[in-house]
């Protein structure tokens, strides 16, 4: 079982997780920039975008010095 499972199993219906290692200065970048997506009109955090916030995130930095490898591995599990 992996931790994005596991975090599921506990009760968290949306996960994003990643499938291999992660470097650190990348992920603060992507994880910016997912959380802008996430927030709703009222500028609250709203769970059930998280698998349409993911992908805009991917999206908007496509064309970021992110490397590729570093762009593919988040993965949404849930609802």
């Amino acid at each position: 079982i992996h931790l994005a499972a596991a975090m599921q199993f506990a009760g968290f219906r949306s996960v994003i997780g990643t499938m291999w290692a992660v470097d650190d200065e990348h992920a603060n970048a992507i994880a910016s920039k997912f959380y802008e997506y996430m927030l709703d009109e009222s500028g609250r955090l709203d769970h059930t975008r998280a698998a349409l916030a993911l992908h805009r995130t991917m999206v908007s930095l496509r064309s970021s010095k992110i490397p590729l490898d570093q762009r593919i591995l988040y993965v949404h599990i849930g609802a």
